[in-house]
């Protein structure tokens, strides 16, 4: 058998006919003892002693059996030292049949059985490596799946805009002559009715008190239907400037400081919002990381994202503004801004003290022409644009509020763009 070096590496095997194994050295004296057996014999023979004669032939024949069962056992020893020193190595196709029902042969026995389980701890082994590469590789083609399923819902998303442009580009081609002249010709209704009072006013005393309250009655309903109708026009050439924004394509992506883009954007909409009510006041803080970095969007479609919901949130602190003043109740609306990077996202929070959004409405909020702003200010457009946009980046928009304490909405996008 090999011996360890103290360096851990194996000697030079004994050779099988090595004077350092037991064996050669016990063979060597058995057959010295032979060689004595027959000198005697010889001796004897020679002397004619039949007693000696006799004791040196058992002598010779018990010698020579002893030294045939040693050689044959050595070389069967041999054949198992091989066969250990095979396996070793690592080579456990070797093998080796022996014969007999001695020490030797059960010792190969076992020595079969050691090597049939390593077999099959190997070929467990194997089926296990098999196994963990196949998950791996499972897992890694589940990954590449759901980018592939990402990257199609984002370009089902770019097609579904592209489309919706070409559609309502349509739309507000045919459409917007059409409202141009109803609210031209509303205003200038209004106009005349303005006139034609002036100069019921200027005659009225050629019509009796029925025919003054009959035409004062006419002339206040065609007024008013006049208002609806410019109102009602106003409203739908809203719906279609809205349509036509959404599909509209902003540009070409580009590296956007989103930190930038989104104080930008809510200056524009907090200006927006001051220019329908002067009285419109809000405290704005911006808590944005340092660190967050460019990410590459179409500005324009990302800056709307931002004008929208910083829109909204102008809209809810207005709102419960006015609630407050009628009750008599102290609120100062206030707006957060805040920008994060986790891992390998881009989180952005618009929080504000506003009206909050019902309970009911949470799961709808999201779907387009729903609204819960009262009727001729919104078109419910707004949040459905802004999923969209933010799913074609391979991103989410959430929505959590407490209706009459706050609403807050979060945008995770990728850090990273492939």
């Amino acid at each position: 058998m090999a011996s360890e070096s103290p360096a851990g590496k194996p000697e030079n095997p004994i050779a099988p006919l090595s004077l350092r194994r037991k064996s050669v050295q016990l063979m060597l004296a058995l057959t010295l003892g032979l060689v004595v057996s027959v000198l005697l014999l010889v001796q004897a023979i020679s002397l004619g002693d039949r007693t000696l004669i006799v004791a040196a032939s058992a002598c010779l024949a018990l010698v020579a059996f002893a030294t045939y069962r040693h050689v044959h056992t050595g070389l069967r020893v041999v054949a198992v030292e091989i066969w250990i020193r095979q396996m070793g190595e690592g080579n456990l196709d070797y093998k080796v049949s022996l014969s007999g029902n001695d020490e030797v042969n059960e010792a190969a026995a076992a020595l079969e059985r050691l090597r049939q389980r390593s077999i099959e701890a190997l070929q467990l082994d194997l089926v296990r490596k098999l196994s963990e590469d196949l998950q791996k590789k499972n897992e890694e083609l589940e990954g590449v799946l759901a980018e592939l399923r990402q990257t199609q819902d984002q370009i089902i998303l770019r097609q579904k805009l592209v489309e919706l442009g070409e559609l309502t580009a349509g739309v507000a081609h045919e459409i917007q002559n059409p409202l141009n002249f109803m609210k031209n010709f509303s205003e200038s209704s209004e106009e005349l009715i303005a006139e034609l009072r002036d100069a019921l006013s200027r005659h009225a005393e050629d019509l009796d008190d029925d025919g003054r309250g009959l035409v004062v009655g006419i002339t206040d309903e065609l007024a008013e239907n006049m208002s609806r109708m410019r109102a009602h026009g106003e409203r739908a050439d809203r719906i279609v400037r809205d349509m036509a924004m959404i599909g509209r394509g902003g540009g070409k992506p580009q590296p956007v400081d989103i930190n930038d883009l989104l104080n930008d954007r809510a200056k524009i909409a907090y200006h927006s919002a001051q220019a329908l009510d002067e009285s419109f006041e809000i405290a704005i803080t911006s808590d944005c990381d340092p660190d967050l970095g460019e990410l590459e969007v179409v500005p324009e479609d990302m800056g709307r994202v931002f004008f929208n919901l910083v829109g909204n949130a102008c809209s809810a602190v207005d709102e419960k503004r006015r609630m407050a003043e009628e009750a008599s109740v102290r609120y100062t609306p206030t707006l957060r801004l805040s920008t994060e990077r986790t891992g390998g996202e881009m989180v952005v929070r618009i929080r504000d003290n506003g009206t909050g959004i019902p309970d009911d409405a949470m799961d709808k909020i999201f779907n387009p022409f729903y609204t819960t702003k009262p009727s001729g200010t919104g078109v419910g457009l707004g949040l459905s644009f802004c999923n969209d946009v933010v799913r074609q980046y391979g991103g989410s928009i959430t929505a959590e509020s407490e209706p009459g304490e706050f609403t807050e909405m979060t945008i995770r996008l990728p850090a990273v763009r492939d």
